[in-house]
């Protein structure tokens, strides 16, 4: 063709235009990859379903009796009954308050408290697995899947998630039940160096891995739950393995979508604490003016106290969904994308027309 054809053909062509909204994809999924946290905005759908708030009511109100119960005192009062350790460094200060807020130093307290311990695993590891769920596939981009497909999938990996949770906790068990018998023989021992000291370095040979175990499984049994719920082999000492890398390996990155989470935490509690205080004062002043009993009164204001603790839990566990994806692709590079997902059933054949 020659240089006169070319431009007269050229001339007939009609532009289809700038591809504009290709462009603002692309930067937008730049954005995404150079600040990867962003996509825990998405999990925000979370703390505005009903069906996901009205799960975690629902737990929240089988857990609490049985929980107080088992302790014999009120939730409320596990958090002042903490020791603060002012002159430990955090987070040593923190774990500290939270092992002593837990009474595992007192005898049948302590036995009381594990218990109560157990308790809680069972009794929040199905909703915590549909959150972790549901927040993982929010940050992976996806829709919000259905909610009997999510209880479906969820009940399958129930058992996986307590073996998560107890492991943990046997190997503390044992590691104490070590250093509580070399202290036991101590005591039979004269108190002299030579002797005490080979005993104080076992025990505290054995302390370092008990205090791994134990301050780590806080973040690697949530992780493990994640693991759980968004991977397709639900293998509970493989989750396990994963939340202590993940931890231990990725300290720095955790750290960062911690505060990003309790920032958006922070804020959701502030929408639904101005909500539900809205939502009180019109009801008291409406119960009033029909001069509703006192017991009614009652009831109404704590089960309206309760829906911003069961957000709370919805969210927060949603968070820890998408914090995992996040830490995953970090310390192996396994995309956020890349997340399990059910088979979808075979589409039922078209009915045969009569002839």
């Amino acid at each position: 063709m020659s240089p006169l054809q070319d431009t007269e053909s050229k001339q007939h062509e009609m532009h289809t235009g700038h591809e504009l909204e290709t462009g603002v994809l692309a930067r937008a999924r730049e954005w995404i990859d150079v600040f990867p946290w962003l996509r825990l905005w998405r999990t925000l759908r979370l703390a505005g379903s009903p069906s996901m708030i009205l799960m975690a009511l629902l737990t929240l109100a089988v857990w609490s009796p049985v929980y107080q119960g088992i302790l014999g005192e009120d939730v409320s009062a596990i958090a002042n009954a903490a020791a603060p350790q002012p002159q430990m460094p955090w987070p040593s200060a923190w774990f500290s308050e939270a092992f002593w807020a837990t009474g595992l130093h007192r005898g049948d307290s302590g036995l009381r408290s594990v218990c109560g311990l157990l308790w809680t695993l069972f009794a929040w590891s199905f909703a915590s697995l549909v959150f972790v769920r549901q927040g993982g596939v929010l940050t992976a981009g996806r829709p919000m899947i259905r909610l009997n497909t999510v209880v479906k999938s969820t009940l399958s990996r129930c058992v996986a998630a307590w073996i998560a949770g107890i492991v943990p906790m046997l190997c503390v068990a044992a590691l104490a039940v070590m250093i509580w018998s070399l202290g036991w023989i101590a005591a039979w021992l004269p108190e002299w160096g030579f002797v005490q000291f080979p005993i104080a370095v076992l025990i505290t040979v054995l302390a370092i891995p008990c205090g791994i175990l134990a301050f780590g499984g806080v973040v690697a049994i949530a992780f493990a739950w994640a693991a759980i719920a968004n991977e397709r082999d639900p293998d509970a000492l493989d989750a396990l393995s994963r939340g202590y890398e993940y931890l231990f390996r990725r300290p720095v990155h955790l750290i960062l979508y911690g505060l990003v989470s309790l920032a958006l935490l922070w804020i959701v509690m502030l929408l639904i604490s101005g909500v539900t205080g809205a939502a009180t004062e019109i009801t008291l002043a409406v119960l009033d003016g029909a001069a509703a009993p006192v017991m009614t009164r009652s009831f109404v204001l704590q089960i309206i106290s309760l829906i911003p603790i069961a957000t709370a839990f919805t969210f927060a566990w949603g968070l820890i969904g998408g914090v995992y994806l996040l830490i995953r692709f970090d310390a192996g590079g396994q995309q956020v994308e890349d997340l399990w997902m059910p088979t979808a059933p075979p589409a039922a054949p078209l009915p045969t027309l009569p002839t």
